[in-house]
């Protein structure tokens, strides 16, 4: 008979399964965990052991105009690769260290840190040109051992070919290719595209396998964006603008933009000085340039510092982050309110002393001897504030609030541009009649540039808000649409009789002032000239132009704002509306708006008056009824001396200056002009501006160190009145 095992080896005998059966257990579980859970971190390990991965870049989809012209796209370019883990010795490393950072010209410690990494590769540099990369593949070819090691692979690069062309507008990209300013920004789940793959096997010494072993994840490029701007109207537009700041020596910027009022279609926009988005971080402006080197001189810390904020500052589209005050072409809003309500009979009297004392507050007028009696239509084509002051009176707090909110300047126009802010406009609950007296005429409360074009364009089509758009159409590679804009109706802000007779009131205004006048053409607008209250100067202004055409069946509206302009006159009447009134020009001749002349012909002869010994705006009434600009000098009440002068004929549309010193008589009135041939706008404008001279400047690419003067109207060393305009052609050399 068999012995049975003891107790105590039974108990030894369990205790030995137990531990098997534990770890059984135990291996089984660690192993699901392994498999189940750990799956991607070692399938991860695995395929780095087995495979060699590197990215393919997709390429960035093209920014476009409204005609399908290029305005921003992905160029080739390449990328210069190393694989650490492949390189077999320390005198291997430094040698590769010596020779890349030697042909990119790139810092050696940086470079030899990227050949320590234990990684499969590391992008030493990226979108290089070829002249780089061909440096790197003879290097190569020279050095057969670190093929496989050092090699260059294809890459994009963004590229503008306009350079500073609508650069506020589009933005730019970062060293990654992504968006950071800018239209870039704003739409680049459309542009950026998919990445794609190349995945290679290796062997068991680390390096790549034939080509069958390889896989490609194609790249999906991104989506091509087009724009309602039109290219010629954008360079017009900006050609214009870069004038203007050169000519009246604007310590701020100036702005611009063109609306189609009919579809709220942006067909320009710019704000000067910019930028150009190939060299984001780079100041192309030689004005500043200069104002800086004077203000702290080169290479200083201080001079960085400003160079830093200014270069900040010209990246901003001023037309939808900056707020200001509109002054008085926020009255064509004031007026709308009160035609659209029946407050105003146009037959009645308004009477203007210079200024109106509403209990304890006094409201000047900018005419300080007063228009005297007025009827509504001349009220406003004066810019009379007391005028306008009474009238707000009838229209309310409430209405002038609700219309106010109506009209859009408490709203941002969402037109599909980053960073856009909505106005700074009065609390209804805190809103008093001093808000309502001051914001009548467009002062004490602050909007934007757009909130004011989309507003005007609406009462130019008859009382329609459209939503103003800068984005028509978002395709891909084959032509699809995949986002689509078009006009869209926001809401009613005025009736069409309303709108008829403001229409009608501009254009009066406008011929009335003159200097927004354009012969042949109906032209509609208001001028505006702000106080920058809070800048802590009394003297600094913001002159403003707006304006659409032709005023019986208007198409375009055009806004300019001109800040700090620094000049002897600060009125938009005189800075703002000529700008106006020029790019309106370009805008009707582009648009195929012939003009109308009548039986007068363009331009006529005109003997001039005798202006001396008159006030400042009797003589300014009198030369602009002859359709005459006038150039006031001095800040004197009457004119001492006008160039040229009395009975010598001129023709309409030609500037009178008028000095209103009481020394006139004995300052000198001549200068002799500078020789100009050579040199850029920004030296050209310091130097007539020395000799007392005015600048006319005409070419193209203005903004750029290469262009320079290449003609002057009037020769070096000509005596000449002081105020003469010369007229300077420039040209890239």
């Amino acid at each position: 008979m068999p012995k049975l095992p003891s107790p105590k080896n039974k108990f030894r005998y369990r205790v030995v399964c137990g531990i098997f059966v534990a770890l059984f257990l135990f291996l089984c579980g660690r192993l699901f965990y392994l498999q189940i859970f750990c799956h991607d971190y070692y399938e991860d390990i695995a395929l780095d052991q087995q495979t060699w991965e590197v990215e393919v870049e997709a390429n960035r989809g093209a920014i476009k105009d409204t005609n399908g012209v290029d305005l921003a796209v992905s160029a080739t370019a390449y990328k210069i690769l190393l694989a650490p883990s492949l390189i077999k010795s320390e005198e291997d490393r430094f040698f590769l260290t010596e020779n890349i950072s030697s042909l990119l010209e790139m810092d050696y410690e940086k470079v030899y840190t990227m050949a320590s990494k234990n990684t499969q590769y590391v992008e030493v540099k990226r979108r290089v040109e070829k002249e780089e990369a061909d440096r790197i593949t003879s290097f190569v070819k020279n050095n057969d051992k670190y093929s496989g090691i050092l090699w260059v692979s294809e890459d994009t690069k963004r590229h503008y070919p306009h350079n500073n062309l609508l650069s506020t507008v589009l933005g730019f990209v970062g060293s990654d290719n992504q968006g950071l300013e800018g239209l870039e920004y704003a739409y680049e789940d459309y542009l950026a595209g998919t990445n794609g793959k190349i995945i290679s096997a290796k062997n068991a010494k680390g390096t790549t396998m034939p080509f069958e072993y390889e896989s490609y994840i194609a790249a999906k490029d991104g989506y091509d964006l087009y724009l309602t701007i039109d290219i010629e109207m954008q360079y017009f537009l900006e050609k214009h603008i870069f004038n203007a700041r050169v000519e009246h020596n604007v310590q701020s910027r100036v702005a611009g933009v063109i609306m189609d009022v009919k579809t709220g279609e942006v067909l320009a926009m710019t704000s000067k000085p910019d930028y150009d988005p190939n060299n984001p971080f780079v100041i192309t402006d030689e004005l500043t340039l200069d104002k800086l080197a004077t203000e702290y001189g080169l290479n200083t810390d201080a001079y960085k510092t400003a160079y830093n904020a200014q270069q900040k500052e010209f990246r901003r589209n001023k037309l939808i982050v900056d707020q200001y005050e509109p002054g008085s072409t926020f009255k064509i809003f004031t007026s709308a309110m009160a035609l659209e309500q029946g407050l105003i009979d146009l037959n009645e009297t308004f009477y203007c002393t210079g200024a109106l004392k509403m209990d304890a507050v006094t409201y000047h007028c900018h005419n300080r001897n007063g228009h005297g009696t007025e009827v509504f239509k001349d009220g406003l084509a004066n810019s009379c504030n007391p005028v306008f002051i009474q009238i707000s009176e009838r229209i309310g707090i409430e209405s002038f609030y609700n219309y106010a909110t109506l009209f859009g300047f408490r709203d941002k126009t969402n037109v599909g541009l980053p960073g856009e802010v909505s106005g700074i406009f009065f609390n209804r609950d805190t809103m008093t009649k001093y808000n309502l007296y001051s914001g009548s005429f467009g002062q004490t409360f602050k909007i934007t540039g757009m909130q004011l074009i989309s507003a005007v364009s609406a009462i130019a089509n008859g009382g329609t808000y459209m939503q103003p758009y800068i984005v028509k159409q978002v395709l891909d590679a084959s032509g699809n649409v995949i986002l689509k804009n078009e006009p869209k109706v926001v809401r009613q802000i005025a009736s069409s009789e309303t709108c008829d007779l403001l229409r009608e009131y501009l254009e009066y205004t406008v011929r009335k002032g003159k200097s927004g006048y354009l012969e042949g053409y109906r032209i509609a607008g208001k001028t505006g000239t702000s106080e920058k209250l809070d800048s802590g100067s009394d003297d600094k202004r913001i002159a403003s132009f707006v304006c659409f055409a032709p005023a019986d069946d208007p198409v375009v509206a055009v806004l300019v704002i001109v800040d700090e302009p620094n000049s002897e006159v600060q009125y938009g009447s005189y800075i703002a509306a000529p700008l106006g009134r020029d790019i309106m020009a370009d805008c009707l001749a582009y648009l195929n708006v012939e003009p109308d002349y009548g039986e007068s012909g363009s331009v006529a002869e005109v003997k001039l008056p005798d202006v001396t010994g008159k006030t400042v705006d009797e003589a300014a009434a009198e030369l602009e009824a002859l359709n005459l600009s006038v150039k006031i000098i001095g800040d004197g009440d009457k004119v001492d001396y006008q160039l040229p002068g009395q009975k010598q004929v001129i023709y309409t549309g030609n500037t009178v200056i008028l000095y209103t010193n009481s020394n006139a008589e004995e300052a000198e009135k001549t200068a002799e002009v500078p020789s100009l041939i050579g040199k850029t706008a920004a030296e050209c404008n310091s130097l007539l501006a020395k000799a007392g001279l005015n600048i006319k400047v005409v070419g193209e690419n203005l903004n750029y160190s290469t262009t320079v003067a290449v003609n002057q109207s009037i020769p070096e060393g000509t005596t000449v009145d002081k105020g003469t305009v010369v007229t300077v052609t420039f040209r890239t050399s």
